[in-house]
């Protein structure tokens, strides 16, 4: 074809339309800096190399079901115009979607681990939902933008300045959270209730500059300084004097204290 052609992208799950042949993986030159105008769909494909699509971009949706693990800056600088549906993605690695933008819903049902970088400064319009999200790494969402909600009822770690400057603008959904790590969300500032009642452990600043009236909270957490924004010093102090027990915390205007409610 000759030079900015543009043409709707067909199902290449199978090579030459033969079943016998069915496409597995895309050697890491051949997309990069492609602008998709129809949907990817690549059912069979099993492996996303490094670097196979920076600088694209997708007007339809991108479908590949049998990808597990998305290589390092796979997506850098990408846009997806539609959604990003990779039903048993596991795993996305370093840097693999750096500065990409994403119009539709990011959906990754078994997604457990966001690698170190993965998405920095990415944008997301639609939701994240992966619901099995286990553990995301450090700087993994760092100065990332979050305008629909981010799901993911499963998570258990969130790294060192995981959402560091990020803006999240529609519902933290994170009720299994564990551990946060040091400047985690960082000038990323949360108003209203923190409901996270499995947490264990706070790392220093890690919601620093939020503003919380109600807290939720697990038992004998360790809980460092400044770790939940607002009132964080008297959080502590409140919390210690109370046994550290789980449960419920109001902050209390008049009296400069959190009520423990049950």
């Amino acid at each position: 074809m000759a030079n900015n052609t543009q043409i709707a992208f067909p199902n290449y799950s199978y090579f030459n339309g033969f079943r016998a042949f069915p496409v597995i993986e895309i050697k890491n030159t051949v997309f990069r800096y492609i602008k998709f105008t129809g949907d990817f769909i690549m059912d069979n494909l099993e492996v996303l190399n490094d670097y196979e699509f920076t600088n694209s971009i997708f007007n339809g949706i991108f479908s590949c079901d049998k990808v597990e693990t998305i290589g390092i800056d796979a997506f850098r600088f990408s846009q997806f115009i539609g959604d990003f549906n990779c039903t048993n993605l596991t795993t996305v690695g370093y840097n693999a979607f750096f500065n990409s933008v994403f119009d539709g819903a990011f959906e990754c049902p078994n997604l457990q681990t966001v690698g170190n970088v993965a998405f920095l400064y990415s944008v997301f319009t639609g939701d994240f939902d992966c619901p099995n999200l286990q553990t995301v790494g450090n700087f993994a969402f760092e100065l990332s933008i979050f305008n629909g909600t981010f799901n993911s009822p499963n998570l258990l770690t969130v790294g060192r300045s995981a959402f560091y400057r990020s803006n999240l603008n529609g519902t933290f959904d994170c009720p299994n959270l564990t551990s946060v790590g040091d400047n985690a969300f960082l000038k990323s500032k949360f108003t209203g209730e923190f409901n996270c009642p499995n947490l264990t452990t706070v790392g220093y600043n890690a919601f620093y500059n939020s503003v919380f009236d109600t807290i939720t909270i697990g038992a004998n957490a360790t809980l460092r300084t400044s770790c939940i924004g607002a009132h964080s010093t008297e959080f502590i102090n409140d919390y210690t004097a109370n046994n550290k027990l789980a449960g419920t915390y109001v902050w209390d205007s008049n009296t400069q204290h959190w009520i423990y409610q049950n």
